[in-house]
């Protein structure tokens, strides 16, 4: 299949293959003493939850990847186009039912005494819906969109594109996290520093600060990176990508330039307050989203954290959590169903939910699923995280600790 001009794609990925792989200022966040084991020579090197640990490093191998595909039924793993456009058509529909919304409490006069108590409502669910356009692009970025990589290379550009995403080049770094999940020396996000290892800006103040730059932690991803410094903008950047994907990474630009000026065009010619009401604000909500559900699906206390001679991708993969949303779960498009999606990210959003129920008598407790409130399991799970994200190096497994036991380790 050809690809549109201008969007040059590479062969899409063979069901339940996991992604290609891709080719990490001193931290001193504070450590957890007590946390650190003193193992004998040979012996595994824990951090954090010793207990779990050290189970961890004492547990059977896992089932293989065939093992598990093997249990899931072959149709889940067939995207459909018109299903996904389906998708597609509800996301716009619903976009486009809220913007004349905000025009109606903008400009009908029996409406616009209303308007300042319905511009939060309308902020908190489009940006929402921001986040919902996110997830079916993602969907293009895993070749699970559809069968033809040149439609999922346009749609994914499409849909990105008009929510300030470069498509390729979140593409390329997205799957290198899958590639890496678990594995703190390779992995993209959220993942603990060794001490002597140096970490990028975003990642300090992102440590530091996620409650205040939840909104903002997404752009600095973008623009600066966080394993290290690196700029998806750039089609230069030596970290993030190959010589043969510098041109993709130019048609992706290219394409995200092109919706920053129509943003420009629009300030011009509705004054720049219209574009901050009616779209960056909704665009910031949509960042939160982003953050704190990427955050969630790989963070609380119990999660375990392997380097590169103890990983391996189903062990690192299986440390991803299934999150409940409640209604919301529907309308972002049952992202929450994280383990199987990590695992098999080639299996369309609407066969998630199938797909997971044909893999949790397999896996029994290796299925991390928490039912946990959102928000509070969000700050029970960043208060652990921040505490205790920086680890001796040359550590085997490191487990989060729950903030509990950390506060009488230290009393």
């Amino acid at each position: 299949v050809m690809a549109p001009p201008g969007i040059p794609v590479e062969a899409p990925i063979k069901p339940g293959t996991p992604p290609a792989d891709l080719s990490s200022e001193r931290t001193t966040s504070p450590l957890f003493p007590a946390t650190k084991s003193s193992a004998p020579a040979g012996a595994p090197r824990l951090h954090g939850d010793l207990p779990k640990a050290a189970a961890a490093a004492a547990a059977a191998p896992v089932p293989s990847l065939a093992e598990i595909k093997a249990v899931i039924p072959a149709h889940c793993f067939k995207p459909s186009l018109a299903r996904s456009m389906a998708y597609v058509a509800q996301d716009a529909a619903i976009i486009g039912g809220l913007y004349a919304l905000a025009w109606a409490f903008a400009n009908v006069d029996g409406l616009k005494k209303f308007n300042a108590a319905f511009l939060p409502a309308f902020w908190f669910f489009q940006g929402f819906m921001f986040w919902a356009v996110f997830v079916l692009g993602h969907d293009c970025g895993h070749g699970s969109f559809s069968r033809y990589p040149a439609i999922n290379a346009f749609m994914g550009h499409l849909l990105h594109s008009a929510i300030l995403v470069p498509f390729h080049s979140w593409r390329i770094s997205h799957r290198t996290h899958h590639k890496n999940t678990g594995n703190y020396e390779k992995d993209q996000i959220f993942h603990p520093y060794t001490e002597s290892t140096p970490r990028s800006k975003t990642a300090s103040i992102v440590a530091d600060e996620l409650y205040f730059v939840l909104p903002l932690a997404y752009p600095l991803y973008l623009l600066s990176g966080y394993a290290r410094p690196s700029n998806h903008l750039n089609p230069n950047d030596e970290y993030l990508f190959t010589d043969s994907e510098r041109p993709l990474i130019r048609t992706s630009a290219a394409c995200w330039y092109a919706m920053l000026a129509l943003l420009g065009g629009l300030a011009i010619k509705f004054g720049l307050g219209f574009v901050v009401k009616y779209y960056f604000v909704p665009y910031f909500v949509y960042c939160a989203w982003l953050a704190l559900v990427t955050f969630l699906h790989h963070t609380r206390p119990g999660t375990k954290w392997y380097n590169t001679k103890n990983w391996n991708y189903v062990k690192g993969n299986l440390e991803s959590i299934d999150r409940v949303y409640g209604w919301f779960e529907y309308f972002h498009h049952d992202i929450g169903t994280h383990v199987v999606h990590h695992l098999f990210p080639a299996i369309p959003h609407y066969h998630l939910r199938e797909a997971n129920a044909a893999v949790k008598p397999m896996l029994g407790d290796l299925h991390n699923k928490s039912e946990e409130d959102i928000v509070e399991s969000f700050f029970v799970s960043y208060d652990a995280w921040r505490k205790s994200n920086v680890i001796p190096d040359d550590t085997d497994v490191f487990v989060i600790p729950p903030v509990e036991k950390a506060a009488k380790k230290q009393d």
